[in-house]
């Protein structure tokens, strides 16, 4: 007990800050902040729109109840949905050490491995951003789904039946818990030691029958919402080459988490030579895991824990403009917590006082990560600062200099917001970054802000390009129309 309020207090002191943070200009608008549905409290029309609607490319019902509850709570006030975020987090970092101390009876190594969970730098994003609610409360049922599977496993038929239950939660809150079945079957290999047990499958089926059918249900939010991106725009050779290089970089930043970004430009697509390198580290990593599975069960475990769950998310099957994303690494990560807790300290067993200098590692491997996590928090305490961040670490990343030109806009400094706003124009998308071209909307918005300003020649030709790129853009051709009666004005009082 003393280890989870340590765990808890610690992780909540490291994140209260957000909770004076606001909202971003990335989907919390179209979550949160224009999203009607959700802001009049839980009403049946709330609850039936939640269960229907694809809307924002997903469907997760439960994730809405959830932001429908905060908004009936809070309001718009952003600290609120912030807060609900922290506390998620902060269970989620005590089931996970309580769920590993029942199976392993290894109370330190259970215990290190919710410390990484909680204070990687890589798990901000989770956190820290209200719109990725969906990857607290989902690990949260996933956990849970867990907890109830260990005490089923240790011959408590009724808790099956629980983690059945939880299990269809998590699908109801983010569609990445498609991959926990496998997971139960590499839990049941270590530590539940179960593979003798008989039917390991058929008890699984419930499971994989439910995964089945989130996945229809999240293909056909993502077809509605026209967010998956074809193998015309992007082939699948490209798609291979970003999903093994992604799964390297995940494991880099792991080791070293520095210029962490949101988004992560698709703007560069691997080659042949860093796509067959980071193929053959894998391989490398796997074979070792799978050569010591007999001694060492859980590096077999947690590397495929690893790879399985980032399956979805690893970009096969395209959606959006990410080639990866920090939030990702939320759970898939664990995998590898696992693997560097059990097999590390028996690495140092050979040094004279281990338990003393393995302490003094992760001591200090702890407190680089909770410096690096409240650093990485800080980008999030509003729009201008994330992109400003976002911008500085990346090259040519569309979405960044959009977002980060809106939010200048919004506060006033609309110079600063033109000079990011060009920059947007200046670069030259891929198809990928085409398929989401935030491009004509930051002609549409230099032509509001030349406007205003009553440059009327420069702002003609914004709505122009604008227009170019989408002719059916209603308020666009508005605009253009009133920008041109202007000028027609001013040449009539320039004759007088």
């Amino acid at each position: 007990m003393l280890i989870c309020l340590l765990l808890a207090l610690i992780t909540l002191a490291l994140y209260w800050p957000a909770t004076h943070f606001d909202f971003i200009n990335y989907d919390d608008p179209d979550y949160i902040i224009y999203n009607p549905p959700i802001q009049h409290g839980i009403t049946g029309a709330a609850l039936v729109w939640a269960f229907t609607t694809s809307h924002a490319s997903n469907w997760h019902p439960l994730t809405w109840v959830s932001h429908t509850v905060d908004c009936a709570l809070y309001g718009l006030n952003p600290g609120g949905h912030h807060l609900t975020n922290l506390l998620f987090h902060t269970a989620n970092v005590v089931l996970l050490f309580l769920v590993l101390c029942q199976w392993t009876g290894a109370p330190w190594r259970s215990a290190l491995v919710a410390a990484l969970f909680a204070w990687h730098p890589l798990h901000v994003e989770s956190v820290a951003w209200v719109s990725e609610r969906k990857d607290v409360l989902s690990a949260f049922f996933w956990l849970l789904t867990l907890a109830a599977y260990g005490r089923y496993a240790k011959g408590r038929k009724v808790y099956y039946f629980l983690a059945l239950f939880f299990f269809a939660l998590g699908l109801l809150s983010k569609p990445m818990v498609v991959t926990l079945p496998f997971v139960l079957l590499l839990l049941d290999f270590w530590p539940l030691k179960r593979t003798a047990a008989p039917g390991l499958f058929l008890e699984k089926i419930p499971f994989f029958a439910l995964a089945a059918l989130e996945c229809v249900a999240t293909l056909w939010a993502q077809r509605e919402a026209n967010s998956v991106v074809s193998f015309g725009i992007l082939p699948f050779s490209a798609r291979l080459a970003n999903a093994l290089v992604s799964c390297v970089l995940y494991l880099w930043k792991m080791l070293w988490p520095v210029d962490l970004a949101l988004p992560y430009p698709y703007s560069r697509v691997w080659t042949f030579w860093p796509a067959a390198g980071a193929g053959c580290l894998l391989l490398l990593i796997s074979a070792g895991a799978i050569l010591r599975a007999r001694r060492q069960p859980y590096l077999i475990v947690g590397w495929l824990w690893f790879l399985g769950t980032l399956t979805p998310v690893i970009g096969l099957a395209q959606v959006g403009i990410q080639p990866m994303a920090d939030r990702y690494s939320y759970v898939p990560l664990i995998g590898v917590f696992i693997m560097a807790a059990w097999a590390i300290p028996g690495a140092w067993t050979r040094w004279p006082r281990p338990g003393l200098v393995l302490g003094a590692v992760a001591a200090g491997a702890l407190g680089f990560l909770l410096a690096g996590a409240e650093t990485q928090l800080q980008y999030w305490r509003n729009s201008v600062a994330l992109f400003s961040h976002t911008v500085a670490v990346t090259r040519n990343n569309i979405l960044a200099e959009y977002n980060l030109a809106e939010a200048l806009a919004r506060q006033g400094d609309e110079a600063e917001a033109v000079v990011h706003y060009q920059r947007v124009l200046a670069i030259a998308p891929n198809r990928v970054e085409a398929h989401y071209n935030s491009q004509t909307q930051a002609h549409y918005n230099l032509g509001l802000i030349f406007r205003a300003r009553q440059q009327w020649a420069e702002a003609e030709a914004q709505f122009r390009a604008c227009l170019r790129a989408d002719p059916n853009l209603a308020r666009a051709r508005h605009n253009l129309d009133a920008v041109l009666r202007e000028m027609s004005n001013d040449k009539a009082r320039m004759r007088k």
